[in-house]
């Protein structure tokens, strides 16, 4: 009995001092939370979506803009999208002239083979002040040279945040974004399908997501393949695709390219890409010079690549957003 006794006493003195240390702990503030301050993301570009028709379409092997719309710019009227140099694109603010907020940018396609078959298109679909649905048209399978033989140059329709300052914003204070200021993410929703087979020896219809940086050694280029029906390229060891070892074609110093696979896309299925750049440079390190994020880095543009070799492929692209976390 008395060892009962005790046994009892014992666990109510345990619960006790549970208890009384409980409410102890609850007079004690927590600082741990205040202290630290949470992450912070914010959309680095002016037209997240896009949902603005205030765009310019160029052509850039033969380095000219052959098409301009203007309708909506009014809607993101910025002190930091003033830019004397676009009077070209032909919107005028009351604070200035300003430039495209997004474009479309062609390779290697003529002008006179827009909206034809075989052809190219780039189509912006939707009410303006919603996220726009963008096409990208690239139909090269029956293309045929001045010979009559199938034609296999790489073409290319792409949809790109690239105006720094108009397209791509500035800090606060003024300056550039520079890829070392946080966490860098690129999501958007797409949807791809081809159509037919391939005509050239090497099967591409591909879409990529292009991330674009200036170091002091040159452009980097991170370019994440998403589609790839005919496996145009076998990855390394590593999972590269291509990479130009950070040098020019006469092996002086350059940028570093490097091509991987990524987020796969299924044909004919709407999904939502979403890529962490500053992820994926830590990872391919060694393909960036071993220092794939520079403190002087700055980011040029982000693309969306439709590209393709003989091939017919389609994307659609929509709310598409740049955004960095510190």
């Amino acid at each position: 009995m008395t060892m009962h006794r005790r046994n009892k006493r014992a666990g109510l003195t345990a619960v006790t001092a549970v208890v009384a240390a409980a409410a102890a702990a609850a007079l004690i503030p927590f600082y741990g939370s205040a202290s630290t301050p949470k992450p912070k993301t914010e959309s680095i570009v002016y037209d997240p979506g896009p949902k603005q028709r205030c765009y310019s379409v160029s052509d850039e092997a033969g380095g000219k803009n052959y098409g301009n719309r203007s309708t909506d710019c009014k809607n993101i009227d910025n002190a930091n999208r003033v830019n004397s140099r676009c009077t070209w694109f032909g919107y005028t603010s009351r604070r200035g002239v300003e430039c495209p907020a997004w474009r479309f940018v062609t390779y290697n396609w003529d002008e006179s083979k827009l909206r034809k078959y075989p052809g190219f298109d780039h189509q912006v679909q939707g009410p303006s002040g919603s996220p726009l649905k963008l096409v990208l048209q690239n139909n090269s399978r029956n293309l045929k040279t001045a010979q009559n033989k199938q034609n296999c140059e790489l073409k290319e329709v792409t949809f790109s945040y690239e105006y720094i300052g108009s397209s791509l914003k500035r800090p606060a204070g003024g300056g550039v974004y520079q890829f070392s200021d946080g966490r860098v993410n690129v999501a958007y929703d797409a949807l791809v399908k081809q159509s037919g087979g391939f005509s050239c020896s090497e099967k591409r219809a591909i879409l990529t997501t292009d991330f674009i940086y200036k170091t002091a050694r040159g452009t980097n280029v991170i370019s994440v393949v998403h589609f790839d029906p005919g496996s145009f390229m076998k990855p390394n060891a590593d999972g590269v695709l291509w990479t130009n070892k950070c040098r020019t074609g006469a092996g002086k110093p350059d940028g570093c390219r490097v091509t991987i696979h990524g987020q796969r896309l299924q044909p004919g299925k709407k999904s939502r890409i979403s890529l962490d750049f500053t992820a994926i440079a830590e990872k391919y390190a060694k393909y960036l010079g071993n220092d794939p994020i520079p403190k002087k880095s700055q980011i040029e543009s982000v693309q969306i690549v439709n590209s393709a070799k003989g091939a017919d492929l389609k994307a659609e692209v929509s709310r598409a957003d740049v955004t960095l976390t510190k």
